[in-house]
């Protein structure tokens, strides 16, 4: 009888041996979940807490300056675009300088203003896909939300204007119809179906915003080539130039390569959803006289190209007839991006090609 208590009360202390066992592992697994949970809670607060300390609005700023004598010229064109920003509190301005180097005292910016710039690196030469390449690695930045905006300025008319008054006035009159659309309240708070906004989007002779100042969202950004290698990547892309005597403009210039690949890059995706400003069909094209470029310009945001294709047709011997055959430009998709243009692409219906069963 004892023998068989004895067993008994070892078999019993062996289950409750097993089943303390069991839950204390049971509880240690609640326990590790538990911390898993809690650290993944934390992981995305905290990637909350950063989306929510980051600016709305982060703007690359491409400044060249030629010689250190034009540093007070070109330096009161930053401040004269920078004050455009309608809210600085919620916005970061990165600026790279190209050639001359000024400090940040130059622009005599507002305090407010100061707070938000910097001048993030100086090149003693450069063209502007230096800057748009760190717009670019930004928006490609792991955890960077795709509905991020950022905007692209620069200094236009320090290129060449300076040398030129006659060509400088008429920088000075592009470069604030360009700057205040990229920032205009309009542009800054596109709607969802937009992921370009600009003064004006043009699709000829390639698809630019004449003066290449423009707002984009960061989850189209993301998906262009590489800005660095984009003017190499597009000397593959047809030219599409056909031979007319008297035809004004180089190959390059009326195919967006070599430099002026850099104006093309944004709007070079087949997923491109641009948007644009001006309701004045005269300046449907950067050639309008400068009295047209007004910075006071009606605004009102609409898809683009919101004209009909003759209306974006130069009357000044640039580029004839370049950029209106469609099979080049679906071709182009091909060679850059291997796509091609989805079902709303504005091109279907600005050519009158029929959209393709998908």
């Amino acid at each position: 009888m004892r023998r068989t208590w004895r067993f008994s009360t070892c078999v019993l202390a062996s289950t409750l041996a097993i089943a303390v066992a069991a839950y204390a592992d049971a509880c240690a697994k609640d326990s590790d979940d538990s911390v898993g949970m809690v650290q993944t809670v934390q992981t995305r607060q905290t990637r909350l807490d950063k989306q929510k300390a980051r600016p709305n609005i982060v703007i690359f700023y491409h400044l060249l300056i030629d010689e250190n004598k034009n540093i007070p010229i070109v330096s009161a064109v930053v401040k004269e675009q920078l004050q455009l920003i309608p809210d600085p509190k919620n916005t970061e301005i990165r600026i790279n300088s190209i050639g001359a180097e000024p400090t940040m005292s130059n622009f005599n910016l507002s305090s407010e203003l100061e707070k938000r710039a910097k001048i993030i690196a100086h090149h003693p030469t450069g063209w502007e896909n230096v800057t748009l390449h760190d717009l670019w690695s930004f928006c490609r930045k792991k955890g960077t939300d795709p509905d991020q905006l950022v905007v692209y300025l620069h200094s236009k008319g320090s290129f060449r204007g300076l040398s030129d008054p006659g060509l400088w006035k008429v920088q000075s009159f592009h470069r604030g119809y360009v700057t205040r659309g990229a920032l205009s309240q309009e542009c800054l708070h596109m709607p969802k179906d937009c992921n370009i906004c600009s003064t004006r989007m043009t699709p000829f002779p390639y698809a630019q915003t004449p003066g290449n100042m423009w707002a984009a969202r960061c989850g189209y950004v993301a998906n262009l080539k590489n800005p660095l290698t984009f003017g190499e990547d597009m000397m593959k892309t047809p030219d599409d130039v056909p031979i007319v005597r008297g035809m004004r403009g180089s190959a390059a210039f009326c195919t967006g390569k070599s430099r002026y690949a850099h104006e093309h890059w944004v709007y070079s995706h087949p997923h491109a959803a641009p948007c644009d400003l001006d309701t004045n069909a005269s300046s449907s094209y950067g050639e309008a006289p400068p009295w047209e470029f007004s910075s006071d310009f009606e605004k009102d945001l609409q898809k683009a190209p919101r004209f009909n294709l003759q209306t974006y047709r130069w009357r000044r011997g640039y580029c004839v007839g370049v950029g209106e055959a469609l099979p080049e430009r679906l071709q182009a998709y091909h060679i850059l991006y291997g796509k091609e243009p989805p079902a709303d692409w504005w091109g279907w219906s600005f050519f009158g090609a029929e959209r393709p069963a998908r």
